[in-house]
């Protein structure tokens, strides 16, 4: 089984190689998913791996190549006319402003639903107790709950998206907000211990830098001190990301932190081993066809009632001294729960064949804004894979209308002679 593995590991790398380099969804799937699945296998003395999960996750990224290679080959689209993109960049940066301002509303808001104020901060004792109070309070379902503060996590959301898509195209001061749009999410994750917060930021953050380089033709350069400034920054995420876990626990010891390092990495690579021995002992018929894919739809409209954190199912998966132990998520759950294995990969397929389709109409000028709502989406279920279905959120739903309109907003189309008031 191992070698079959290997084999559909290098069918994947032959089919994504180039959209890899070009850093096109089908590209980015297949990156995340080689990488995880290698790291597993290298770890197979001190991992349980069952190899039935690990082939129907490589087949899901292999559908979703293949419906990208389809639209590349098989769809071509020509505009009427020529067209020109313009992006308004006095009126952006407003918006952007704006939005940075409310994003941090929300945590900041939270806080004083806890009974905490700005000045526990100040002090590390009241800053662990602050973030252990509110993780305890979150997890036994008593979390202080507002729909005014609720209302205005959507701008936490929508700022970084807007932020990422804007950074190509405003000046200095611009740039600088629109990093800073990524802020909130930072201070979310040492204040409240809610690491999801700052990862869909980033996500976020990056997927608007992507559709912009798409949407206004920009060159995506790899060089030598981007892959630096790279680096540094990811080993600044994975030390918030630490000292995050190490405040939930209210204490700050040697025995915390040796706790929190093995935790870290069961979090970093424990759901692929996880949803491997699940996917290979689970025998689920009783499909929700999207239910659960696309929960923010259906909690909303009171088909289905999510519940906090969506899936409680721990599993070891430690072997030879290692104690491992991990929930079972990833975004293949809820297809598998929904529509089973077959049905999966086919919806993965329609998947690349939406990302290639929009971007190829982005290409042209043709329905800018929605493609770009729609590409934008695309990325985001991709980078978000490893957790579950980014669609499983009514406020992630609610951000992307909100952006849809401010993009119409700050955009125009236009035939290159006509006059243009940017």
């Amino acid at each position: 089984m191992t070698f079959l593995i290997i084999a559909l590991l290098l069918v994947v790398l032959f089919l994504s190689w180039k959209y890899m380099l070009q850093l096109e969804p089908a590209g980015v799937f297949a990156a995340m998913w080689v990488v995880l699945i290698a790291t597993i296998l290298l770890c197979h003395d001190f991992v349980i791996i069952r190899y039935y999960g690990l082939i129907f996750i490589l087949a899901c990224v292999i559908c979703f190549m293949a419906g990208t290679i389809f639209c590349e080959t098989c769809y071509t689209p020509s505009p009427k006319f020529e067209k020109e993109l313009t992006f308004d960049v006095k009126s952006s940066k407003i918006i952007l402003t704006i939005l940075f301002v409310m994003a941090f509303f929300n945590p900041i808001y939270t806080l004083y639903l806890h009974g905490f104020s700005l000045k526990s901060l100040l002090s590390t004792a009241a800053l662990l107790y602050m973030n252990n109070e509110i993780a305890i309070d979150r997890y036994s379902g008593g979390n202080a709950y507002s729909t005014f503060n609720q209302l205005f996590l959507v701008f936490s959301y929508t700022a970084p998206l807007f932020g990422g898509f804007c950074f190509r195209l405003i000046d200095k001061y611009g740039k600088i907000v629109s990093i800073m749009t990524i802020f909130p999410g930072i201070f979310t994750a040492l204040t409240q211990s809610m690491k999801m917060g700052m990862i869909t930021s980033i996500i976020l953050w990056i997927s608007g830098f992507l559709v912009c380089s798409v949407s206004y033709h920009l060159p995506l350069k790899i060089k030598f001190k981007k892959i630096i400034i790279t680096l540094a920054i990811f080993s600044i995420f994975i030390s918030i990301l630490f000292i995050s876990m190490v405040l939930r626990t209210g204490e700050i010891s040697e025995k915390i932190i040796e706790d929190i390092t093995n935790k870290f990495f069961t979090y970093a690579l424990g759901y692929v081993p996880c949803f491997d021995i699940w996917y290979s002992s689970t025998d689920s018929t009783d499909y929700t066809y999207g239910g659960r894919t696309l929960f923010g739809i259906t909690n909303f409209l009171g088909i289905m009632d999510r519940q906090q954190g969506i899936y409680d199912q721990w599993i070891p998966f430690g072997k030879n001294g290692f104690k491992g132990e991990s929930n079972v998520y990833t975004v293949f759950r809820m297809l598998i729960e929904d529509f089973g294995p077959i049905f999966s990969c086919v919806l993965m397929f329609c998947f690349g064949l939406i990302s290639k389709f929009s971007q190829k109409k982005l290409y042209i000028g043709n329905y800018v804004p929605l493609n770009q709502i729609v590409l934008t989406a695309v990325y985001a279920f991709v980078f978000w894979s490893f957790v579950t279905s980014f669609f499983a959120y009514t406020s992630y739903l609610a951000m992307f209308v909100l952006t849809f309109l401010i993009l119409i907003y700050v955009q125009t189309v236009k035939k290159p002679h006509e006059s243009t008031t940017d």
